[in-house]
């Protein structure tokens, strides 16, 4: 018989054996878990028809002579790479990325799988839903998975309930507002202006028209003008905080008359500068009446005062500004100046912001109206006194004989309000006054300025001083009623206050409301506190204290009143006293309570206590932990999910349902959490798909059904061989 016919009959039963493979394959191509496997194929035993000769020294060796029997089945070898993943949404479905293996018991032997599609049975365990296999892994003793602990079936306690447990500190966090002390009204006028005086603050003066010169401290002010001999001179004079205008005017003359670095001018008998307040007596009053009054006695040529500062020096050189020439002997007058009213201002001699007049007369009177805090308040001065030598500033001014000042008006309106000397902060400043000149405030200079008590109990709203006009013939007061127009700075508002709740427990699960109200203690930095309750409970100790911010905006002390340290409620239910930690944070910790120029949003941002709860979801971490999340909104570990390692994967024994076992070639199995004892992770909510390659299957399918025809062919042409042999007998 001819050896090929045999060989040929091997081929065809190994190709028939690897096509039963691929079609393994293809079957499970969407089997979860599923992991393909190969054919490899090896030559079978071979005949010797003549052995290898060793090479001779005149001729060559010779190649042994063998003619092959076949093929077999060398292996058919399991492939471990890792299955695409597929998100299921489902809570209990895992895939393992990496070469482990759950572990799965029938309570005779644990299994291994690939399959991660596990359920949840009527006990709580989590099965394999084909076989009721069980999953393999360590269990939680109140939600703490000893290391110790064996491995046996994961079973979830679904009636598991998670005890009560008593506050014992609670967390505030978030910024309380830094501007929230109490404040009081602020009300201010326009400027009131008096004709300029020697002794009016160089910062205080303005022009005819009411535009303030703009000079200030360390401005430098130039005198410059031609000497007889047309010589151009100039000077510089430094302004400081307590220059006056009778100083420049003394400047001015020195100036003069100085021959060194002045104009020489000789001095004398009419040479003279001075402010016309040396004329405030004066009947009738002099009409240049606030005016610088140059009478030089020798003839004055170009005399001009400049300023460094360019945004004021238009404004002076024009208030300064005289003829380019004055003859001596003769006077010249500048600019008529004013200065920042006082409050000893008579109240017909002063202008308003613009440089008006006001229009007051004898026997006008004036009216006080507003309200207090909500409540109204008036009052009327009979009459006003324009004329007359001012007597008795402070008091109410007689009706015939002296006239009205501004000081009058301060005084019965402190009456009619019954405002406290000062403002109650800790400025002091005067509850009525006029603002003096080169205040920086925000506030005109020479204004009435109003400060109310803080808190808005005592608001001034609605305020208007009037002049009413008796005779009804000009001048009119309507300059003065327009000038006493008041504007609201600050509105008058209360001490910041600020309070926020939280659910508290007791050790019985019963909750409980604190509140903590924080309080503005008006000082810079520091908050009172006090702590209530929304129920019959009683607090036994730290109901209340002080909190202290750095200058970096964290807590710098949190203090209970009477040295306590904690606060102690008895909840009156019969549990035990509640004693609990206020968290506030501490120095340089903006994790807690802060003070920043920023609205207010601290609140109690949590607390450690929480009633009983039950168990209401499950979830699975990449470590294989199962965590049960409880109505109470605790978390606990309810087991720990162990894969198995393998040194050698493919020597695993397939079963059915997709189960592998240990075979003796596999290795013990090592069990360990994924991702710290195992290099393999947990995905949970997906499934591992089958790792069958399509593509690959149909290629080998073809190459296996070629050589399966090619055997059949060989066996076909042997065939043909054995007829041709018999046919040689005929």
């Amino acid at each position: 018989m001819l050896r090929s016919l045999f060989s040929s009959i091997s081929g065809l039963r190994s190709h028939q054996t690897r096509m039963d493979v691929i079609g393994n394959n293809i079957a499970n191509v969407n089997t979860t878990g599923f992991k393909s496997s190969r054919v490899t194929f090896e030559e079978s035993m071979s005949q010797m028809i003549a052995g290898s000769s060793r090479p001779g020294d005149q001729k060559g060796g010779t190649n042994p002579v063998q003619v092959g029997l076949g093929m077999s089945v060398g292996s058919i070898d399991t492939k471990f790479t890792q299955g695409n993943l597929e998100a299921t949404g489902q809570i209990t479905d895992m895939a393992i990325e990496g070469n482990a293996f759950f572990g799965v018991s029938n309570g005779e032997g644990t299994f291994y799988t690939r399959n991660g599609a596990f359920q949840i049975d009527a006990k709580g365990q989590m099965v394999l839903p084909t076989n009721g296999f069980v999953l393999q892994g360590k269990l939680a003793q109140g939600g703490v998975i000893s290391p110790g602990s064996i491995i046996e079936n994961v079973v979830l306690p679904l009636n598991q309930q998670s005890p009560a447990k008593g506050t014992e500190e609670i967390n505030f966090s978030r910024n309380l507002d830094s501007d929230s002390a109490a404040k009081g009204s602020i009300l201010y006028s326009q400027k009131f202006l008096h004709q300029a005086e020697g002794g009016d603050g160089i910062q205080g003066l303005h022009d005819g028209s009411g535009r303030n010169l703009g000079i200030l401290p360390s401005d430098t002010l130039q005198f410059s003008g031609q000497t007889a001999l047309g010589v151009t001179k100039a000077i510089a004079f430094q302004v400081s905080e307590t220059t006056t205008l009778n100083d420049i005017a003394n400047a001015i003359q020195t100036f003069m008359v100085d021959t060194v670095d002045g104009l020489g001018l000789p001095l004398g008998s009419t040479a003279s500068v001075a402010t016309i307040a040396q004329d405030v007596n004066a009947v009738p009053p002099t009409k240049n009446r606030g005016a610088l009054r140059i009478s030089p006695a020798g003839n004055l040529q170009n005399f001009q005062v400049t300023s460094n500062r360019p945004i004021s020096s238009s404004a002076v050189a024009k208030a300064f500004a005289i003829p380019s020439t004055v003859a001596g002997g003769t006077t010249a007058f500048t600019d008529t100046l004013r200065g920042t009213a006082q409050s000893t201002d008579r109240i017909a001699e002063l202008f308003d912001s613009n440089g008006r007049a006001l229009g007051l007369e004898d026997g006008d009177s004036l009216s006080y109206f507003g309200e207090l805090g909500g409540q109204g308040t008036s009052g009327v001065t009979p009459s006003v006194m324009a004329t007359g030598t001012p007597s008795n500033p402070g008091g109410t001014p007689p009706t015939v004989t002296s006239g009205t000042t501004l000081q009058n008006i301060l005084d019965k309106v402190k009456d009619n309000f019954k405002l406290p000397d000062t403002d109650g902060t800790p400025d002091a400043n005067p509850s009525i006054s006029i603002n003096a000149a080169g205040s920086n405030d925000n506030i005109p200079d020479g204004s009435i300025v109003i400060r109310g008590q803080p808190e808005t109990s005592f608001a001034i709203r609605n305020l208007t001083i009037n002049s009413t006009d008796t005779n009804n013939s000009k001048p009119s007061p309507l300059v003065f009623n327009a000038n006493m127009a008041f504007t609201t700075l600050q509105q008058a508002r209360d001490t910041g206050t600020y309070e926020t709740s939280i659910v508290t427990y007791d050790e019985a699960g019963d909750d409980h409301t604190v509140s903590l109200k924080f309080i503005h203690s008006g000082t810079p930095n520091s908050w009172l506190w006090e702590a209530s309750m929304g129920g019959q409970e009683e607090i036994l100790e730290g109901q209340k204290g002080r909190i202290t911010f750095a200058q970096d905006g964290s807590v710098s002390s949190f203090i209970f009143d009477g040295g306590d340290t904690e606060l102690v409620v008895d909840p009156k239910n019969g549990s035990s006293a509640m004693r609990m930690a206020l968290n506030v944070g501490g120095p340089s910790d903006f994790t807690g309570l802060t003070q920043f120029r920023s609205p207010t949003t601290a609140a109690a941002v949590g607390q450690d206590g929480y009633a009983m709860g039950r168990l209401a979801q499950i979830s699975v971490d990449p470590h294989g932990v199962i965590n049960g999340t409880f109505t109470n909104g605790t978390n606990l570990a309810l087991a720990q999910i162990m894969v198995a390692d393998f040194s050698n994967p493919a020597g695993l024994q397939k079963l059915s349902d997709s189960i592998f076992s240990v075979s003796s070639n596999s290795g013990d199995p090592i069990f360990g959490i994924p991702g710290e004892q195992s290099a393999s992770t947990l995905r949970p909510g997906a499934l591992e798909l089958s790792n069958v390659e399509l593509a690959q299957e149909f290629t080998d399918m073809i190459t296996t059904q070629r050589g399966y025809q090619a055997n059949a062919r060989v066996i076909t042409v042997s065939d043909s061989l054995l007829e041709e042999l018999v046919a040689l007998k005929r």
